[in-house]
């Protein structure tokens, strides 16, 4: 017995467990709700036998740490697996989707066209931070620009002409008066002079628009640009305010049997001189117009003439404006004496005068007129440009002047017929125009070449119109007479026509050789075509203190003659130099003023020494270094060279030319563009080598220059 209690006491907590698992849900009395009534007493001996004869399969299994293990890695395995296979079947269809969009490129690539749009078009945009389009201190900074914004072609500032159609058709409504303008502006050293017509109805342009666009297209630059366009806006409205129209009547025939020249005549018929300069070349003509005559158009007679002379478009302009303006010169005479324009004849005596003779007599000229009618086109000289606007300006200051002394209307003077002169613009394509600001004589010239002037303290006479040694300009006497009045004297004997140019031209001698006197008067002495040159000649020139010390500085501009005769009151050159100036320096050619002579090379030995550059030089280049501060370093220097003995131009002398020149001329050294030498100019001045500072090329030398000198020397840092 004391060995079964333990077997019997450890059987008992198996039986139980083993046998609460069936009958836990109805042996346990109180705690289940499912049964209504108190279940029958199962004996412990049944349930004993009942655990006894189970078999040893119906336990439950016990788990340990190892299954537990070996489930979850199971359970990863196969998720593993299956994100594996949707991650394959992912891969594959993003491989299909890129094999599908570079099919979809390949034919679009097949559609574009062969030829790659940055050729036509350019780069574009280049794309962000490259270093220089977001850059702030670029002028090619992104930004949004409208169209009123925009930069106009030739970079114009001007207010463009806008119009709507609603005035253009108001606008034509209007009646075309034609009025002619002249204007004659000058500043400072620009002289503006040009000739056109103008509607006296015009309602869209507006003179100050015209002015502006005028101003700006001769290329004047401020301060110059504000008084000229003064000066235009003021003539061009005095002339509108000025102008007369001619009035055409139309009466009819008294007798329709007669003819109209029968009871009336009423021709008025005028001799309409031209005389038109444009660049170097002078159109020279007469002929009659009838004023009273409304089929006569000026325009179409212009654009026959200069078909049949060949001429440019200036020419055509300038035909139609002069008959025009001579018009208008009549026709304020007819206003100023009170002529009612209905077919009477004038009552004035000076306008009778004026007009020709009607009805003709004769439809034949006389053979010695005929080539009076003949139109002369020829080319002219430099001094003969000079002489030409030296007479212009005579005769404007003696219109000026002109009054009227005997009482009663003011008449215009209808023998004095104004010369045109135009300046040119300066363009590429139009025919005609000036190829350079220089050739289309915008600025005055204070000094002719190849003449001698007078001096006057230092100053240049007006009134100085002399010759140099020149071949004569086949111009004909018409341009070297004085005066108007001069030239309308025709058919008097030759001795009687010398003796009244001679009187006409006051300052205007023919002969080389006259004397230029320091004070030379209106009355001064006049040599005639058979007076001997004298054997000998001294001429005492005087010579203000600026010149002299110009000259002494080795600048020779202002001795622009030939030759020159050395005088008495002039003191030698300074002992100091080391080459000694010449006495009668030549005319220089462009980019050699200021230039010393130098003695030729001798072979086996150096080259002399170079002397100093001249003081206008000097001081040129500091004024140019005071404009650009910012690191740029450049020197005057002089440079031996070896002239042509004819075109007196620097050639390149391996040996020794014959007959050849050696001088120092002055130059200019950038120290950072080392590779070339570079002119002064123009005058004396060094604006040709501001062109060189404002080059990209030597702005990136200077930068990189600076940019290393601040590398080699840092700056200290502060304290």
């Amino acid at each position: 017995m004391a060995s079964q209690s333990p077997d019997t006491t450890a059987a008992e907590p198996c039986g139980a467990a083993a046998g609460s698992a069936p009958g836990s849900a109805p042996g346990s009395g109180s705690g289940s709700g499912s049964h209504s009534g108190s279940s029958p007493v199962v004996s412990p001996d049944r349930d004993k036998a009942k655990a006894s004869e189970a078999p040893d399969d119906s336990r439950a299994p016990v788990r340990t740490r190892e299954t537990l293990d070996r489930l979850m890695v199971e359970r990863y395995q196969r998720r593993d697996a299956a994100s594996e296979e949707a991650l394959g079947r992912q891969t594959q269809r993003m491989a299909e989707l890129v094999q599908y969009s570079r099919e979809v490129a390949c034919d679009y690539q097949k559609l574009r066209r062969e030829k790659q749009a940055a050729v036509v078009f350019g780069l574009g945009y280049n794309g962000f931070g490259n270093g220089y389009t977001e850059d702030p201190k670029q002028s090619s900074v992104a930004r949004i620009v409208y169209p009123f914004q925009r930069t106009r072609p030739g970079r114009r500032s001007t207010n463009a002409f806008k119009y709507t159609r609603k005035d253009m058709l108001k606008q034509a409504e209007q009646h075309e008066e034609l009025v002619p303008l002249r204007l004659d502006a000058e500043w400072d050293k620009y002289k503006l002079r040009d000739t056109f017509t103008w509607n006296l109805h015009e309602r869209l342009v507006r003179v100050e628009l015209f002015a502006a666009h005028l101003v700006e297209d001769m290329g004047l630059k401020p301060p110059a640009d504000k008084p000229i366009y003064d000066q235009v806006v003021h003539q061009m409205h005095d002339q509108l305010n000025d102008f007369y129209p001619f009035v055409f009547s139309d009466d009819e025939a008294l007798d329709p049997e007669l003819p109209y020249s029968a009871y009336k005549n009423d021709e008025m018929r005028i001799l309409v001189k031209l005389n038109i300069t444009i660049g170097q070349h002078t159109l020279v003509d007469q002929f009659e117009w009838d004023i009273n005559n409304p089929a006569n158009s000026p325009e179409g007679f212009a654009a026959v003439m200069a078909r049949d002379m060949s001429l440019s478009g200036e020419f055509t302009t300038a035909i139609a404006h002069c008959i025009r303006e001579q018009t208008q010169l009549f026709t304020k005479g007819l206003y100023g004496v009170g002529h009612p324009f209905d077919g009477r004849p004038v009552d004035d005596a000076d306008l009778v005068a004026a007009f020709l003779q009607s009805p003709l007599p004769s439809v034949f000229r006389p053979q010695q007129q005929a080539k009076e009618y003949a139109p002369c086109i020829y080319e002219l000289s430099e001094t003969d440009l000079e002489r030409n606007e030296m007479v212009l300006s005579r005769e404007q200051r003696r219109q000026k002047r002109s009054v009227n002394r005997r009482g009663g209307p003011q008449l215009p003077d209808l023998k004095d017929r104004q010369r045109t002169i135009r300046t040119l613009i300066v363009s590429s394509v139009l025919p005609g125009a000036a190829t350079s600001i220089d050739d289309s004589r915008l600025y005055k010239r204070a000094a002719g070449t190849g003449r001698k002037r007078n001096l006057r303290d230092g100053d240049l006479s007006d009134s100085d119109e002399s010759d140099d040694s020149a071949p004569e300009s086949p111009a004909p006497s018409q341009l070297a007479l004085g005066t108007a009045r001069t030239r309308g004297m025709r058919g008097a004997a030759s001795a009687a026509q010398q003796r009244m140019a001679n009187l006409g031209r006051s300052e205007t001698p023919e002969l080389a050789t006259v004397l230029h006197h320091h004070h030379e008067t209106r009355t001064s002495r006049r040599f005639r075509e058979e007076t001997e040159e004298p054997a000998h000649l001294w001429v005492t020139l005087k010579v203000s203190r600026d010149k002299l010390r110009r000259l002494l500085k080795g600048d020779y501009r202002d001795l622009t003659a030939p030759a020159i005769p050395r005088t008495p009151s002039m003191p030698a050159p300074s002992p100091a130099q080391p080459i000694k100036p010449p006495l009668t320096p030549d005319v220089y050619p462009p980019g050699q003023l200021g230039r010393v002579p130098a003695p030729p090379p001798v072979p086996g030995q150096a080259s002399p020494q170079a002397p100093p550059p001249p003081e206008w030089l000097v001081s040129a280049l500091k004024e140019l270094e005071k404009q650009y501060p910012n690191g740029d370093r450049f020197e005057a220097m002089m440079k031996y060279c070896c002239l042509d003995p004819k075109t007196q131009r620097p050639v390149q002398a391996q040996s020794v030319i014959d007959g050849a020149k050696y001088a120092w001329l002055p130059r200019i050294r950038c120290l950072d563009c080392t590779t070339k030498l570079y002119t002064p100019g123009p005058d004396m001045t060094a604006q040709k080598f501001e062109t060189h500072l404002k080059w990209n090329g030597h702005r990136e030398k200077v930068n990189q220059r600076l940019a290393a000198e601040a590398e080699r020397d840092p700056p200290s840092a502060a304290p």
